[in-house]
C-alpha cells in the first residue's frame, strides 16, 4: 500500500498545473477509497464547470495505468463519450453500448440483455453522471439504468465505479436530482460507503473566461437558494454577447453556415421554440423549402439497434447522436407520415457513408419522440400501399425498415436536456418566454447546464435587459 505522501507525489507528476487545495482534498479521498475502501464501495467527484474534474481524472488514470490497473471510461450519450475521450485521449463508450448486448427475437423486436463483464481490476470512470436516470423507460421498460450500471460493474472481478459530474446541471429527465451523485442514494444501491469529495474552486488555467464566471455565479446562488433575479455579466467581445435583434441574423449566419455548423448549436427553452429556430434556419440560411434536405444537420432522438446489424462494426445509434444528410434516395408517405431512404455521415465515424430509413415525423413534432406504438398503428396503411405483403405475418413488419426507421429532429436548435453531456464553439442561448416568477431553482439549473455548453462564444438571445449587466 502506497502512504499518502508517495500517492500525491506520484499522481502530481501527472498533471501538468500545480494543484488547488481541493484537488489534493479529492486526491486524500481518493487514497481512502482506492487503499481502504470496500471492494463495493464507489467514489463521486462533484465540480462546478471550470474546476478541473477532468484534469484531475486524467492524471489519476495515468497513474493508475503506470500500477498496472485497468480503466473503462463510460459516459451517458455518444456526444458526452466524444468529449470525454477528446479531454482523456482516450477511448471512451456510452454506457448502453457497454453494458446492454441487443438481440433481435424471433418475433422481429429487439430484447436487451445485460452483457457480461469480463474486466478484472478495473475502475469504470462515468463522466457527465449527472445525466444518468434512475429508470430507463426508453429500452428497459422502467428499469433503472444506474441499477444496471453498478451491477454489471460489480459483477467483474475486482472491479469498482467513480462517477464524475456536476449536481447543479438539469437531473434527468422526470427527476428532482441527480440520483448517481446522491451519496446516500449510491450507499443504498452498492451496498456500501460512498467516498465523495466536491471541487469549487476554478482552476487557474480557466480564469478570465466570462462564461465560467457566469456559470459560478450561477452556481453560488444555487447554493444559496438565492432564486427570483439573475444577472448575466456580457462584454464587448466575443465571449459572452447580447445579441441585438438586428445582429442576429448575420450571427447566426456565420456560425451556422460551412464546417462551422458542427461547432455551433442554439439551446431553447422547448421543441416547440426549437422547432421555430429549425424552420427559420433551414429556409432564411439554407434556402431549404422541402422537409429534409441533403445537408441537414440532424440528432437521432431515440435509441436505434436495427440498423447495428446492417453495418456489422458500428455500434448501435444514440439518443443524441448527430449526422449530417449527404444523399436522399426517396421519400414515401404512409398516411399523413413520412419516411425517407437516405445516406448520411454520423458524427464522429471518420467520414464512412451509411444507408438507413428515417422517420421523420418527429421534425415537427413538440415532443422529445414518437412512441413505436404509433410506427404500429401504421401497418394496415403499410400493407395497402404494398410496403408491406398482405399475408406476411405480423411480425415480418418488426425486422421491416419502416418499423425500425431512426427518429430524428433538426440539430440546428435544440432543447438544454439533448444539449447536455456536449460542448460547442459557439452557443446561441434563447430566455424564450419568461417572467420574474419564473426565476426558480429549475431555471438556474436550466440556465447553468445551457451556459456550460460553450467553450468560446456564448450569444445571449431574447433575455430581458434588466438580466444584462455590461462588464
Amino acid at each position: 500500500m502506497l502512504s499518502l505522501k508517495v500517492f500525491l507525489e506520484e499522481v502530481s507528476k501527472h498533471i501538468e498545473h500545480d494543484l488547488k487545495a481541493g484537488q489534493i482534498h479529492a486526491l486524500e479521498v481518493l487514497h481512502e477509497f482506492f487503499f481502504f475502501g470496500d471492494k463495493q464501495s464507489a467514489f463521486i467527484l462533484l465540480g462546478y464547470a471550470g474546476t478541473g474534474k477532468t484534469t484531475l481524472m486524467a492524471g489519476l488514470i495515468n497513474w493508475l495505468r503506470t500500477h498496472q490497473r485497468k480503466t473503462v471510461l463510460l459516459a451517458p450519450t455518444g456526444r458526452s463519450a466524444k468529449v470525454l475521450s477528446a479531454h482523456s485521449n482516450l477511448p471512451a463508450s456510452t454506457i448502453h453500448r457497454r453494458i446492454y448486448s441487443v438481440k433481435q427475437g424471433d418475433d422481429g423486436r429487439f430484447k436487451m440483455s445485460m452483457a457480461r463483464n469480463t474486466s478484472e481490476n478495473t475502475y469504470f470512470i462515468v463522466d457527465e453522471a449527472s445525466m444518468i436516470g434512475g429508470y430507463n423507460a426508453d429500452d428497459w421498460q422502467g428499469r433503472s439504468l444506474l441499477d444496471d450500471l453498478i451491477a454489471y460493474v460489480q459483477s467483474g472481478t475486482k472491479c469498482r465505479i467513480i462517477f464524475i459530474g456536476d449536481d447543479a446541471q438539469l437531473p434527468p429527465v422526470g427527476s428532482d436530482l441527480s440520483p448517481s451523485l446522491n451519496k446516500e442514494e449510491v450507499d443504498i444501491k452498492t451496498g456500501a460507503k460512498t467516498f465523495t469529495a466536491v471541487l469549487t474552486e476554478v482552476a487557474r488555467q480557466q480564469q478570465g473566461s466570462l462564461i465560467l464566471e457566469n456559470a459560478t455565479t450561477l452556481r453560488d446562488q444555487l447554493n444559496n437558494d438565492s432564486f427570483g433575479q439573475v444577472e448575466l455579466q456580457v462584454d464587448k467581445s466575443e465571449d459572452v454577447v447580447h445579441l441585438d435583434p438586428y445582429d442576429l441574423q448575420d450571427k447566426l449566419e456565420s456560425c451556422l453556415s460551412g464546417s462551422a455548423a458542427q461547432e455551433s448549436i442554439i439551446i431553447c427553452r422547448s421543441n416547440k421554440e426549437a422547432n421555430m429556430f429549425n424552420q427559420q434556419i433551414r429556409q432564411s440560411i439554407h434556402y431549404r423549402e422541402s422537409i429534409l434536405e441533403a445537408g441537414d444537420r440532424l440528432m437521432i432522438v431515440k435509441n436505434n439497434y436495427f440498423w447495428k446489424l446492417k453495418w456489422q462494426k458500428s455500434a448501435f445509434l444514440a439518443n443524441g447522436d448527430m449526422l449530417t444528410v449527404e444523399r436522399i434516395h426517396q421519400v414515401i408517405e404512409v398516411g399523413e407520415s413520412k419516411f425517407a431512404e437516405v445516406q448520411i455521415i454520423l458524427d464522429g465515424s471518420d467520414g464512412q457513408e451509411m444507408d438507413m430509413w428515417l422517420f421523420l415525423d418527429p421534425l415537427g413534432a413538440e415532443g422529445p419522440s414518437v412512441s413505436l406504438k404509433q410506427i404500429e398503428n401504421l401497418y394496415p396503411l403499410f400493407v395497402s400501399e404494398g410496403l408491406v405483403e398482405a399475408d406476411d405475418p405480423y411480425e415480418r413488419f418488426y425486422q421491416s425498415p419502416f418499423y425500425n426507421a431512426v427518429q430524428v429532429k433538426y440539430a440546428y436548435a435544440v432543447t438544454c436536456h439533448k444539449s447536455q453531456g456536449g460542448q460547442w464553439k459557439n452557443v446561441f442561448l434563447s430566455a424564450g418566454y419568461l417572467r420574474e416568477d419564473m426565476i426558480d431553482k429549475s431555471y438556474l439549473r436550466w440556465l447553468y447546464t445551457a451556459i456550460t455548453r460553450a467553450t468560446t462564444n456564448l450569444y445571449l438571445i431574447n433575455f430581458p435587459s434588466q438580466m444584462i449587466t455590461l462588464k
